[in-house]
């Protein structure tokens, strides 16, 4: 008992210098409630859109998602050069600001918001032919690891897991660079400053972005969140930017103060919420793997500590983390997560197929959604609408109520806390008054000795 006792007051002093800025939607609790949640980046959605904006030949998932068949719709077959030609556009929205239920109270106009896309890098995609031999070779495979090890250098991720996971496998992650940057910088009220976006775009190309910003009900298909309101900032990007011959594309999002370094990272749906990747909200994707490599090799302090004390699910690397966090999306395949991301899609129930349960099991917690699981946007379950099918394609926002107060500490709990500090400083004073009583003895004695 006395052990666990110190156990929870060690993680209650370490956790909020390591956990206070991860990214995605459930944010890990500052427990001192120092940060402002505008800062904070929510979600960030990518797919295609035909000439009269609905989107653009979606993924749809015959398996339902069963977790004794993870390889099942891993595989996806290319679209035809004739529904390619009918992609005119890219829909990126990006959100911010998790549980908002009073929008005068939003304090948007310190930050800046980027949108960063690269469509030169290399990723690789799987066949169907790959997926069968995947299958077929498990016990194969499983052998080969017993006998070279199951580090990270030796047992790189296949194409195959890699689309599970992250959509592609990119060829050269450390040359990941942003060919086009969209700044966002916004009004208290959710609007666009004057002059925002501000669009880098190719040399020769004068385009016109399209876009908005405003607050918006919650699109993320989690029960702690229905109700709850965002920020989103949303850019329809035109096939055209992009050079004809680029299908693939890394996406990412950051969060700066002002023109400062990046405070918070997205890239790829509820990756930096896990708290063992905490460290990369303030790196560019680029430095991601090399980031994760050395931590992993080289644990800080209060991650060796973690570790030490059987806290392994929460912060040890697993063989697949070491990749960067971007999102993936090609035009050569339907779009649906982790190829893009509709709003439609359940990503919590996607990655626990292979193994990333943090956040399907989290969504049980609602005691208003508790069970059956819901999956859809609100808990739609009546036939209303989850989602518009035309621009701006998120609902209204919910009506405004009182913002509640940030998570606290419990009233027993701050007596402990206040409790123990007194002690500690009543243990200060006392070994301090004792060591000068024994000092100044100890020269009387010499004085006169």
């Amino acid at each position: 008992m006395i052990r666990r006792q110190w156990t929870c007051w060690l993680l209650l002093m370490v956790l909020p210098s390591v956990a206070t800025i991860a990214s995605d939607h459930a944010d890990p609790i500052d427990v001192l409630n120092r940060q402002r949640q505008e800062r904070a980046l929510t979600d960030l959605f990518v797919f295609p859109v035909t000439k009269d904006r609905t989107p653009a030949f979606p993924f749809e998932r015959d398996a339902k998602l069963p977790l004794h068949d993870p390889l099942a719709d891993v595989v996806r077959e290319p679209l035809s050069d004739e529904q390619r030609k009918q992609i005119d556009s890219l829909v990126i929205i990006l959100c911010v600001r998790r549980q908002l239920t009073d929008s005068t109270t939003l304090k948007l106009e310190p930050y800046t918001y980027k949108i960063n896309i690269d469509y030169n890098s290399s990723v690789e995609f799987p066949m169907r032919a790959d997926a069968a031999a995947e299958t077929g070779n498990a016990t194969t495979a499983a052998a080969e690891a017993d006998q070279t090890g199951h580090s990270h250098a030796s047992d790189k991720l296949s194409v195959v897991e890699a689309f599970a996971r992250y959509g592609g496998k990119i060829s050269h992650p450390e040359e990941i660079k942003e060919d086009i940057v969209i700044e966002f910088r916004l009004n208290n009220d959710g609007k666009l400053q004057p002059g925002y976006p501000r669009f880098a775009q190719p040399q020769g190309l004068d385009v016109q972005l399209v876009s908005e910003a405003a607050v918006h009900d919650d699109p993320f298909i989690f029960p702690a969140f229905f109700g709850t309101n965002i920020v989103a900032m949303q850019a329809r990007v035109p096939l055209s930017v992009f050079p004809d011959d680029r299908t693939d594309f890394l996406i990412w999002a950051t969060s700066h103060k002002g023109s400062g370094p990046p405070i918070d990272h997205v890239g790829r749906s509820l990756r930096t919420q896990n708290p063992r990747f905490e460290l990369l909200n303030t790196l560019h994707p680029s430095r991601h793997v090399a980031a994760i490599t050395n931590e992993h090799e080289h644990p800080s302090l209060m991650r060796d500590i973690f570790l030490r004390l059987n806290f392994g699910s929460l912060f040890a690397y697993r063989r697949w983390d070491f990749v960067p966090d971007v999102m993936c999306y090609s035009t050569q395949y339907p779009v649906g997560f982790p190829n893009g991301r509709l709003l439609t899609d359940d990503v919590a129930a996607i990655l626990a197929q292979h193994g990333d349960t943090l956040l399907y099991e989290l969504s049980y917690q609602d005691d208003r959604y508790r069970w059956p699981r819901q999956t859809t946007n609100d808990g739609r379950n009546d036939g209303s609408e989850a989602f518009l099918s035309q621009p701006p394609y998120l609902l209204p926002a919910n009506p405004q109520r009182a913002q509640p107060p940030p998570l606290r500490l419990s009233t027993a709990s701050i007596v402990k806390l206040t409790l123990i500090v007194i002690a500690l400083l009543l243990f200060w004073l006392l070994t301090h008054w004792l060591f000068a009583r024994w000092y100044h003895r100890r020269q009387v004695r010499r004085r006169y000795l």
